[in-house]
């Protein structure tokens, strides 16, 4: 089977790392994929990431949009056919792609321009797609000006319209894409939560740091609200409490106030990013909303502790597992310090372990996935017949 799947390259991204989960446990068990990456930036290099596959196996295709930033397109634009319309010359690029290539099935995950731009281009050419969803645009962009908040809702409406399968990594995602996008129960889902890659959940004994170190490891943006991770840095200095902060991100951007004393750091792969697990006392994820979160589930299959809020779809896991205390609301700062300051470098128990990477693990939830592709492909497979 040859399965069409878009690329991030984003080593701190959720898509980035499930994508290369799933394609390391599919890789060699007769699938082929066909790896579409739109790209804004002027200038790249060849990602890292995948160059261990064989280029038989994986064909990866980069498409350069930097001349079509999708917020200026959606300005100018009056409705989403014209903004498609705008769109014309890489969903064209596309489509030959797929004429030529011929992919099963493509899997899209996330709700962003980029997986839209695809799929326009594989119903067109009458491939299924199944929606892997990541990030509710709705809500990433709640805070933008009417006319574009409008437009990417548009978005992830044609997108949810044009899925033969939606999964979704959590129940609180599907809720709130169920409530605020569709306004109706969607019933050609299922819910799997992210894969996990196997050097952070592998058990192996490992020693974390029981030291006073905090981090928050993502993207700066508005809906993972790490600015409250530098006020609650600012709130344990106030207190007296003696500790290291650092920020681990793809795009560093020090416009806020509360910077004294944080480590910045920038993209690591994943060894690196498991060592910067291990040698912290406590990962703080403190995001308006999020549909899973792989930055937290990582650090607490390697042993360390975590503190998330209550509005991330992992804290289905942690609650199975027995670990609600790793659970908060965000809105007071004063008992987030309070939780900071109980949980930071304290152990895991090894039965509380053992279940989140049982949940977890990559070849567990990447086989439920592969069945969702293959059910696709079986189903397509028959009406072509």
């Amino acid at each position: 089977m040859k399965l069409a799947i878009n690329l991030t390259r984003e080593h701190v991204g959720g898509i980035t790392s499930s994508n290369v989960s799933l394609i390391n446990h599919l890789y060699g068990k007769d699938y082929k994929f066909l790896g579409i990456e739109l790209s804004e930036r002027v200038y790249m290099k060849g990602p890292v990431i995948f160059r261990n596959f064989n280029p038989k196996l994986f064909d990866h295709h980069i498409i350069n949009i930097h001349h079509l930033p999708v917020v200026d397109v959606l300005k100018r634009s009056r409705n989403i056919r014209d903004a498609e319309y705008r769109y014309r010359e890489p969903i064209s690029i596309i489509r030959k792609i797929f004429k030529e290539l011929l992919p099963d099935v493509v899997l899209l995950s996330g709700t962003y321009s980029f997986p839209w731009l695809i799929s326009i281009a594989a119903k067109q050419e009458k491939i299924p797609i199944i929606l892997w969803y990541s990030g509710v645009l709705a809500k990433e962009t709640e805070h933008y000006p009417e006319k574009l908040r409008k437009l990417f809702c548009s978005i992830e409406k044609s997108l949810l319209k044009r899925a033969s399968q939606i999964i979704f990594p959590s129940k609180l995602c599907k809720d709130v894409v169920e409530k605020i996008v569709t306004g109706r129960v969607i019933k050609n889902s299922c819910i799997i939560p992210n894969p996990i890659a196997n050097v952070f959940t592998d058990p192996i004994a490992i020693e974390y740091s029981a030291e006073r170190k905090i981090a928050a490891v993502g993207r700066y943006s508005k809906i993972k609200n790490f600015d409250k991770f530098f006020a609650l840095h600012e709130k344990l200095l106030e207190r007296k409490w003696q500790h290291e902060a650092s920020f681990l991100t793809n795009q560093i951007k020090k416009n806020t106030q509360a910077l004294k004393d944080v480590n910045f750091l920038t993209s690591m792969n994943q060894e690196e990013l498991k060592n910067f697990y291990i040698s912290q006392g406590l990962i703080i994820c403190p995001s308006k909303f999020e549909t899973f979160g792989n930055v937290p589930m990582e650090a607490v299959c390697l042993g360390v502790p975590v503190l998330v809020s209550d509005k991330m779809g992992c804290a289905e896991i942690l609650q199975k597992a027995g670990l609600e205390n790793m659970i908060i609301s965000f809105d007071d700062l004063d008992k987030v310090a309070d939780r900071v300051q109980q949980l930071c470098g304290q152990s895991i128990l090894p039965k509380q372990l053992s279940a989140v990477r049982k949940m977890l693990d990559r070849r567990y939830v990447s086989e439920k996935i592969r069945m969702v592709i293959k059910n696709i492909y079986n189903k397509q497979k028959n009406i072509c017949q």
